[in-house]
């Protein structure tokens, strides 16, 4: 990758498949991005980049020796990811970790009180995956493709396109259900791999597979 191509990667800003960080600051925490982005679509992940997109830059082979132990110690499977340092013109050096999405689904990152737990990544957070989400990533399921969308289906895609998430009273409100009746859809649209729930501050909320 040339530097040129790299500055318009990191002008696009962070997302589903790209994340910055100014460095590795401990092998468990960047475990739980490496995680995430593999049990979602797989990404690049730019260390020596701030969050407001300016280059920092790094030593390149103390960030790969700091990704190598996280992957060692922490993740359960392990990643498959490989590695490129790109200089920017002040001689400043970038580390592209690109990081595959695993075939071998749910990932779990190993804490040190040896719980795990699966992250995927949502936007451009990584984010803790619930117990139906990685039931259907043992099962393999997947979005269903738009075109065959059902109309309870394309009501949830078009609302979730925008605003990204969709929590229970929200969408009773949007189809004017009762909260029973919108769960219990909410719950098959899971079921069936079109939507994922998430779990954030005991609030469940829903996303598009």
């Amino acid at each position: 990758m040339t530097y040129n191509k790299l500055l318009r990667l990191i002008n696009k800003g962070e997302s589903q498949t790209l994340d910055f960080k100014r460095k590795v600051s401990t092998p468990y925490k960047i475990a739980k991005t490496l995680v995430s982005f593999a049990n979602t679509r797989g990404g690049l992940l730019l260390i020596g980049v701030d969050d407001d997109k300016q280059i920092i830059g790094v030593d390149p082979d103390e960030e790969k020796y700091n990704i190598t132990e996280a992957i060692s110690k922490h993740c359960q499977p392990k990643p498959e990811v490989s590695f490129l340092v790109v200089e920017s013109d002040e001689g400043r050096a970038i580390l592209l970790v690109d990081i595959k999405e695993s075939e071998e689904k749910p990932l779990f990152v190993l804490a040190p009180d040896n719980t795990k737990k699966a992250y995927i990544r949502v936007n451009d957070k990584s984010m803790l995956a619930s117990a139906q989400l990685m039931k259907n990533m043992q099962k393999g399921i997947i979005k269903q493709p738009k075109k065959t969308l059902n109309k309870t289906q394309s009501v949830l895609y078009d609302y979730l396109i925008i605003h990204e998430k969709i929590t229970v009273k929200q969408y009773a409100k949007l189809c004017n259900y009762s909260e029973r009746r919108a769960k219990r859809i909410l719950i098959e649209q899971s079921l069936n791999g079109f939507l994922i729930s998430h779990d954030l501050n005991k609030e469940v909320f829903y996303g598009l597979a």
